[in-house]
């Protein structure tokens, strides 16, 4: 409220008005009374849309609708611009307009953000709010712990299931046993994707949450042209089958990890332990850990798509800048930048998949033994009348991993069809020996060998 006893008017200009702007046009109207009890009242005053003709389901009956965004961003009646339209085009060039004006900003639109960051801190000038939580997870306030929770903490690890169109597409493939296409178009079906799915499935959409996160947890930024970035296109389900057999579940997980003085940002499916929370984490909902050495490891769990949880992040981050806020970037100073850490550096455990007899499982653990790879766990199955085992590694490095693989091809034992995943944790050798620990009583000494 202000010192006159009067509401606190903010005359939003909103850019996109799909599922998320209709959202948040609902929740402004819902929300009228409580935002009023705090002294704000946000008038959508301008709207910009791909088709003005087109019925929102939403009342913008006190807005002005036009097709031009940039229309929005230089209206001189607006003072905060909400973009949530998309894209990496005509939205960065509307939203760095408003900025340079001196209008704050909040945005869902992380392709935008990830893809021409320095262009909106120009734009903002270090003076000027700039609001995205909705852009990394929807309603997880990962944002508002990275920048105020957690603001002197030097956190080693920031990681996560980020994108629900993947998890939806693999939690699908466990349950009914279809192969990828056929979860893909279940997704699509139930709009879980966008008609255009390759950000999602390829890892990119994944890749720009994760740049964001790195961004406010270490101070670095770091362009998806120098992340290592695979997708789920290539899993099947005898992947699957394989894993669940070895007590994993495949993930695509986001990672962002302080590596012998670097950083080290991943983004690929991963075979998740089923004692791991992030093993639990199904169809569209998002998790994401954090871990520091002041509170060891914390843990955010939420949808991290849709109307509502998206459109709730976007007025959270209005109200926030209405009150005062600086918004969130550039944000606390984390110190220099790291630099990026080889990924060919990186120790990490595998699965291999190949087409391969049972009967040939020990000469298989011989020969792989023979290449200096210690295998830990094997997993067998038959899928289309085809044998197949699952192989998990020790600890080895991504480079010799890789450089290991034509040779593993070439092995009699080997029918072909050989793939490599990497495993969530490198620590699995720990993981197996504290399942035997349980199961057999603290004593066991763990037995040289493969568990099988």
């Amino acid at each position: 409220m202000q010192p006159d006893g009067k509401l606190r008017e903010i005359r939003v200009g909103l850019i996109g008005c799909g599922v998320v702007g209709g959202g948040l046009v609902k929740m402004l109207a819902r929300h009228a009374g409580q935002l009023a009890a705090n002294g704000l009242a946000f008038r959508v005053t301008h709207v910009a849309v791909r088709d003005t003709a087109k019925s929102r389901g939403v009342d913008l009956s006190g807005a002005r609708v036009c097709a031009n965004p940039m229309d929005v961003a230089a209206d001189p009646d607006i003072n905060m611009l909400v973009e949530v339209m998309g894209g990496n085009d005509i939205a960065v060039i509307a939203a760095c307009a408003a900025l340079t004006r001196g209008i704050p900003l909040v945005t869902a639109n992380k392709h935008a953000l990830a893809r021409s960051l320095p262009r909106y801190l120009e734009a903002a000038g270090g003076r000027v709010p700039i609001g995205f939580e909705a852009a990394v997870a929807a309603h997880i306030p990962i944002i508002e712990v990275l920048e105020h929770s957690l603001g002197c903490e030097d956190l080693t690890l920031v990681k996560g299931v980020i994108n629900g169109s993947t998890n939806y597409i693999l939690t699908f493939m466990e349950r009914a046993g279809c192969e990828y296409d056929a979860a893909l178009a279940d997704a699509a079906a139930k709009g879980f994707t966008e008609a255009d799915p390759t950000l999602d499935v390829e890892g990119f959409d994944a890749a720009e949450k994760l740049s964001l996160l790195a961004l406010k947890a270490f101070g670095t930024p770091v362009a998806l042209e120098r992340m290592h970035i695979e997708g789920v296109t290539n899993i099947r389900q005898v992947d699957i089958r394989l894993a669940l057999e070895l007590e994993h579940r495949i993930k695509l997980v986001a990672a962002a990890r302080r590596v012998d003085g670097g950083l080290s940002l991943r983004v690929h499916p991963a075979l998740v332990h089923r004692g791991e929370l992030l093993a639990d984490v199904d169809s569209e909902f998002n998790a994401i850990i954090l871990e520091g050495p002041g509170f060891n490891q914390l843990t955010f769990l939420g949808k991290g798509a849709g109307e509502l949880p998206t459109a709730s992040a976007v007025l959270n981050d209005m109200v926030k800048i209405a009150r005062g806020g600086t918004g969130q970037l550039p944000g606390i100073d984390r110190g220099p930048a790291l630099p990026l850490a080889d990924t060919g550096n990186l120790r990490l455990c595998y699965f291999l998949r190949m087409r391969a007899e049972a009967a040939d499982s020990s000469a298989l653990v011989a020969s792989l033994e023979g290449m200096g790879l210690k295998v830990l766990s094997i997993a067998r199955t038959t899928l289309d009348e085809t044998n197949y085992l699952g192989v998990i590694t020790d600890v080895v490095e991504e480079s010799r991993m890789v450089g290991l693989l034509p040779g593993i091809r070439a092995l009699p034992q080997v029918k072909g069809d050989l793939a490599l995943l990497r495993l969530d944790k490198d620590n699995y050798r720990d993981i197996v020996e504290r399942e035997q620990s349980a199961y057999f009583g603290a004593s066991l000494k763990r037995q040289p060998g493969p568990r099988i």
